[in-house]
């Protein structure tokens, strides 16, 4: 078996030369290279990272029954929630007050009552090394 796997992933390898690139970790989370997720370049000027791996509360293209009360992320790493804005389909963005707290893995922002629509809520949140991660959630209240 030692010496099997070994060949196995030189075969692999020369098979496949993704696999035999060298790759950087992404700088907000350590994990995948940044071709690999989306909102991520590695030739990129700015700072400012898309959102992977969060988990939001309504999800991307909920349709909810009813007004969500609070909006919801949860991440891989702690972060702080930094801003929420809601934008009711054809009308201005509306800012949503996030409360300061400490980072944590999961953070939330009480939404204000939502009539029937389509919305999209935008966020931004920040690690403790001071990078930031940025996110938008389309969903529907019926």
């Amino acid at each position: 078996m030692r010496k099997i796997m070994p060949t196995v992933a030189m075969t692999l390898a020369l098979m496949v030369p993704t696999f035999a690139l060298a790759v950087e970790a992404c700088c907000c989370c350590e994990q995948d290279p940044p071709g690999t997720q989306a909102g991520h370049d590695a030739h990129a000027a700015d700072t400012d990272r898309a959102a992977h791996d969060v988990v939001t509360s309504p999800a991307d293209g909920a349709m909810t029954n009813g007004s969500p009360d609070w909006f919801t992320a949860t991440f891989p790493h702690a972060m702080t929630l930094k801003t929420v804005t809601v934008t009711a389909e054809g009308r201005d963005a509306v800012a949503v007050p996030v409360a300061a707290a400490a980072a944590t893995t999961r953070v939330s922002a009480d939404l204000p009552t939502l009539a029937p629509g389509n919305y999209v809520l935008n966020w931004t949140a920040e690690g403790a090394d001071g990078h930031e991660m940025t996110g938008a959630v389309r969903f529907m209240v019926h």
